[in-house]
């Protein structure tokens, strides 16, 4: 299968999904895209990793136990996510499934041809999202992007300048408006590569080229 770039997603485009749910074999369903960027804390809930990468492509495509694995495609056949979880208080479908994007996908099958493990790069920050309630509290003139908490004594951001109370709004000019963007944005980064962060301090604009450590600071 031909894969899309799934940064070329919008909301409301149509989608099919395709899967073997409750063992009926090759079964497609159609929908649009609900929503991008979405995080459903599934993998953070069932392993504690706080570092996981949530930022699925969400549609309301009839997703069921047995479509996990399967393609999503765009209206060409083309691979744009990897149908992955749903969210329901029944375990069946109640209008709300997700994918992960074609992007990260990619970058994972490489890694694990290359290196046999996946190779992801860190900042090395511990990150809060900013929204209007953040921003009310900590008097920010910004409601959205990624505010930094902390940063290891090892952190690659920290190398490259950043400081605690730093506010992240552009990944190689990418938009970051939310934390899951972030952590899919770096996440599609191996160890020693270079991404240019733009991010405010005390309002101004600054911009740095951070090269990206393993998750161990190394």
């Amino acid at each position: 299968i031909n894969f899309a770039d799934s940064d070329e997603v919008r909301i409301g485009q149509w989608i099919a999904a395709v899967g073997n749910p409750f063992d009926l074999e090759t079964t497609v369903t159609a929908g649009i895209v609900s929503a991008l960027g979405r995080s459903i804390n599934i993998i953070g809930r069932q392993s504690g990793d706080r570092t996981a990468i949530e930022s699925f492509i969400q549609t309301d495509a009839a997703v069921n136990p047995g479509n996990s694995g399967g393609a999503l495609v765009n209206t060409d056949g083309n691979l744009i996510g990897i149908n992955t979880a749903i969210a329901s208080p029944t375990g069946a479908f109640t209008g709300y499934s997700f994918a992960v994007p074609s992007r990260l996908v990619r970058k994972v099958v490489d890694d694990l041809r290359e290196y046999g493990t996946v190779q992801r790069g860190f900042i090395g920050a511990s990150i809060t999202e900013v929204n209007q309630a953040f921003a009310d509290e900590k008097g920010l003139d910004i409601n959205y992007g990624v505010y930094v908490n902390e940063l290891s004594p090892t952190s690659s951001a920290r190398d490259a300048g950043l400081q605690k109370g730093d506010i992240i709004v552009e990944i190689d000019g990418n938009k970051v408006r939310t934390s899951p963007e972030l952590l899919e944005q770096i996440g599609r980064h191996r160890p020693g590569d270079a991404v240019r962060l733009t991010y405010l301090r005390s309002g101004i604009e600054r911009a740095a080229d951070v090269i990206l450590k393993t998750a161990e600071g190394t």
